[in-house]
């Protein structure tokens, strides 16, 4: 509906900054990109699909990768398009099974309840056994669990609350629980 009032202005130019003055004029660039798209999008699509072994997954894929690159090609900044489309495919697979797999996994937190001792963690209710198994654990180690599933924070939250990078935190909390696991295992083993 904007672009229909744009004609109404009286006598107002476009921005030159505008993307949409620039989209609706011809350019080589255009062209080049359109006519790669054209010629190799059926390719990017099976590429994203083997990736990923999901037609509608690989087809957002597949379009949120030309989204990204047309500002870039536009201004210049890419030489050889065809290789960094590939490559923009790829990552937003990648990304995108990220994401999921990061989803279904907060799913599944949310759902098991921690009471009823679904989990190996939900299944030890005593602080006789915890307490212990806990202070077994590097301080860093138990920091990061303490506040993961004691206080409930997101991995960001924590990288911020101890001024450590999310990954250093996800690291951390996967070692704490393996050996968390370990030693609760032994002492409800023995």
């Amino acid at each position: 509906m904007a672009s229909e009032n744009r004609d109404d202005w009286d006598g107002a130019e476009r921005d030159p900054s505008d993307s949409t003055a620039e989209e609706d004029e011809p350019s080589p660039r255009r062209d080049r990109f359109s006519k790669t798209v054209a010629e190799h999008h059926r390719q990017l699509a099976r590429l994203a699909y083997l990736l990923c072994n999901d037609r509608q997954q690989a087809e957002d894929a597949v379009a949120e990768a030309y989204a990204r690159v047309w500002p870039k090609y536009r201004r210049g900044t890419i030489d050889d398009l065809l290789p960094y489309l590939r490559r923009a495919v790829v990552n937003q697979v990648r990304g995108g099974l990220r994401r999921r797999l990061l989803e279904q996994r907060e799913v599944e937190r949310r759902r098991v309840d921690w009471h009823d001792g679904v989990s190996p963690e939900g299944s030890v209710d005593d602080a006789e056994i915890v307490l212990p198994a806990l202070e077994a654990l590097p301080q860093n180690q138990r920091a990061v669990l303490v506040l993961r599933y004691y206080e409930d924070l997101s991995e960001d939250e924590i990288a911020v609350t101890l001024d450590i990078p999310a990954g250093t935190v996800k690291s951390r909390c996967a070692r704490g629980l393996e050996q968390l696991r370990r030693v609760i295992g032994e002492v409800v083993d023995a």
